[in-house]
C-alpha cells in the first residue's frame, strides 16, 4: 500500500468528537479533521511523508480545506497533497521550504508542489457548514502562528504556541530578545483567557493531547511573567518531553542555534536562544 512504511501505517487516527478526528504521523505531530456538512477543516499535514490525502479520503469524502497553525515545514509538509492551503499572512514566505534534502523529495513528490496559499485573517470566521471555526492570532514560537477555535467541539487547537512539552522561541522568522518574545507570548495566551467560555479543552500540535485550559493557560502565564522579570528557573539542560538533549549535539535538528536554555514553572516549560539566531538562515 502507498500509505505504508516498513513498519506499517505512517499515519494513525482516532475520534476525540463528533465528526472530529485527530491523525498522527508516529507520534511526531498531531493533525486535526473537523468534518462539516459542506466541507471539512485539516488542520495541518506534517512533514510530507506518506499518503495524507489518500488517508483523510478514507476517512470523509468531503472537500478538505486545508488550514497550516503556522508555516514550519513539519505543519505545511503535506500541503502539496491539495492544490490550495490557508495561512496567516506572516506564515506564507516560508511554509514551502522544506527543512531537508528528504523533506524537498517528499514535498515535490505530491501533485501540488505549486499550491496556491490564500491568507488568513485574526477573527476571521470559516463555516464549515453547519460548524464554525474562528481564526485566533497568536504568533510567537512563529510570527504567523494562529489558534482556531471550534464552537461546536468546543475546543481550541493551538499549533505550537501552547504544550505540554515546551514552547520553542528561537525559531522565529526575525529574532527579538527572550523577555519580548515572552512579552508577546503573555499578551496571547492572556488573549486566549478572554475565550475561555467557549473552549472545554486544548488540543496542541505535539506531545500530550488534550490539554485542560486553566492550569496550562495559567502556568504559561506565569513562567513569561518570570521571564520578563528576569526571576525564571532554568533547568540545567533542555532536554524534556519530545525534546531530548541529542537535539542540540552535532547532527542534531537543532545543534547551529547556539546554547539553548529551558526555563519552566509547573507545566509550562519555554526553550530560547539568547544569541537571537533566525529561523530562516537554518535551511
Amino acid at each position: 500500500m502507498v500509505n505504508q512504511d516498513e513498519y506499517g501505517n505512517l499515519f494513525g487516527k482516532w475520534q476525540i468528537g463528533e465528526d472530529t478526528w485527530c491523525i498522527t504521523n508516529r507520534w511526531q505531530n498531531f493533525i486535526y479533521l473537523l468534518i462539516g456538512e459542506e466541507k471539512a477543516m485539516l488542520i495541518d499535514t506534517g512533514s510530507g511523508e506518506g499518503n495524507l490525502r489518500d488517508f483523510v479520503e478514507n476517512i470523509t469524502d468531503k472537500p478538505i480545506m486545508v488550514v497550516n497553525t503556522h508555516g514550519h515545514f513539519d505543519h505545511t509538509g503535506g500541503n502539496s497533497c491539495w492544490p490550495d492551503a490557508w495561512m496567516k499572512k506572516e506564515a506564507v514566505e516560508y511554509a514551502k521550504e522544506p527543512f531537508s534534502p528528504l523533506h524537498q523529495e517528499w514535498f515535490e513528490s505530491k501533485p501540488y508542489p505549486d499550491y496556491q496559499i490564500h491568507e488568513l485573517s485574526d477573527g476571521e470566521i470559516i463555516d464549515l457548514g453547519g460548524r464554525k471555526v474562528e481564526v485566533i492570532a497568536i504568533g510567537a514560537h512563529s510570527e504567523g502562528s494562529i489558534a482556531l477555535l471550534d464552537y461546536n467541539l468546543r475546543a481550541l487547537f493551538t499549533g505550537d504556541e501552547i504544550e505540554s512539552g515546551q514552547v520553542l522561541w528561537f525559531v522565529r522568522d526575525r529574532p527579538l530578545p527572550v523577555k519580548e518574545i515572552a512579552a508577546i507570548h503573555k499578551r496571547n495566551m492572556e488573549k486566549l483567557l478572554t475565550y475561555r467560555k467557549k473552549y472545554d479543552w486544548i488540543w496542541p500540535s505535539h506531545n500530550g493531547v488534550p490539554l485542560l485550559p486553566d492550569p496550562y493557560l495559567e502556568d504559561y502565564i506565569a513562567l513569561d511573567q518570570q521571564i520578563i522579570d528576569g526571576v525564571a528557573k532554568v533547568a540545567e539542560n533542555t532536554g524534556g518531553l519530545g525534546f531530548p538533549t541529542e537535539t542540540q549535539k552535532a547532527g542534531g535538528p537543532f545543534a547551529e542555534y547556539g546554547n539553548l536554555t529551558r526555563a519552566e514553572y509547573r507545566r509550562a516549560s519555554v526553550i530560547y536562544s539568547e544569541e537571537g539566531y533566525e529561523y530562516r538562515r537554518k535551511k
